[in-house]
């Protein structure tokens, strides 16, 4: 009796050991499977990734145009002086980048954005400061609308092709001139003095409605940039509201203590209409 309950117990206990056997290894292999699938998600997902990197990369040389004869513009005074753009977007009116050549020599600068067409970038060779050694300045245009003209200049060394400081034309108003816009119940009045010499005060009408005039006049959104009798020359225009403007600023740039500084400013007074602003579309 006791030799018959000992051989089933024995049965039992293999029949157990093989369940137990099969249900881990079936465990093992559903991790492998299910370690098999997420490796393959991943790739999956890594793939599609690539793609769409290869897809950005495909659609922004899509907007980029060719750089053509027309994009390069040749100083006056020396063809072998040239600025033209790094790349080039949509149409061509947007310079991503400019590159600056002066006699074979070139150096990119990839933050100026200015625009083509008729508003491309000038060059010039001269020497500014009279000392024997010409400079190389580039002007351009970062962006124009109604209202607004966005001139910009930079002076570059001949030799190394480095950016020379220049004082910023907020420093300049700062330092040079001061204004106030007084704001009555039918005209507006503007003050401007300018290297503590003051103007004639200059009498608007006030337009129908409630506008919004600044405290002082704001400089920046009308300025040029031009090259007349060997000097580099600024225009900017002062604004008393929105749109609206009173006079120009003008100064041209000299070296002075290291750097390039504001000289000869004048202040005209001449108020200018609807279609002057608008003009810049």
């Amino acid at each position: 009796m006791k030799t018959w309950t000992g051989i089933l117990l024995m049965i039992i206990l293999a029949v157990a050991t093989l369940s137990v056997t099969s249900t881990a290894k079936t465990t093992n292999e559903s991790q492998q499977q299910l370690n098999i699938d997420n490796s393959s998600s991943q790739t999956v997902a890594v793939e599609a990734s690539h793609i769409d990197l290869k897809n950005d990369e495909v659609n922004s040389n899509r907007d980029k145009t060719p750089i053509k004869a027309d994009d390069v513009s040749v100083a006056p005074e020396n063809n072998n002086v040239r600025v033209y753009p790094m790349s080039v977007e949509g149409s061509g009116y947007i310079y991503n980048g400019l590159v600056v050549e002066v006699n074979g020599k070139k150096r990119e600068f990839s933050d100026w954005r200015a625009e083509g067409g008729a508003y491309k970038p000038e060059v010039h060779e001269l020497d500014l400061n009279e000392d024997g050694k010409k400079e190389i300045v580039v002007l351009y245009s970062e962006g124009h609308g109604t209202g607004i003209y966005l001139g910009q200049a930079h002076i570059l060394d001949p030799i190394s092709l480095e950016v020379m400081k220049m004082q910023s034309l907020d420093d300049i108003v700062k330092d040079h001139v001061e204004s106030n816009v007084t704001v009555n119940s039918d005209h507006i009045e503007i003050g401007v003095t300018v290297n503590g010499v003051p103007t004639e005060t200059t009498r608007v009408e006030k337009a129908a409605g409630d506008g919004v005039y600044h405290g002082k006049l704001q400089f920046g959104r009308v300025t040029y940039y031009s090259v007349e009798d060997g000097k580099l020359v600024v225009s900017t225009s002062g604004a008393y509201g929105e749109g609206l403007y009173a006079g120009d600023l003008t100064f041209v740039y000299a070296y002075q203590n290291g750097e390039w500084q504001a000289s000869e400013l004048k202040y005209s007074m001449e108020v200018y209409e609807e279609e002057y602003y608008e003009s810049f579309d």
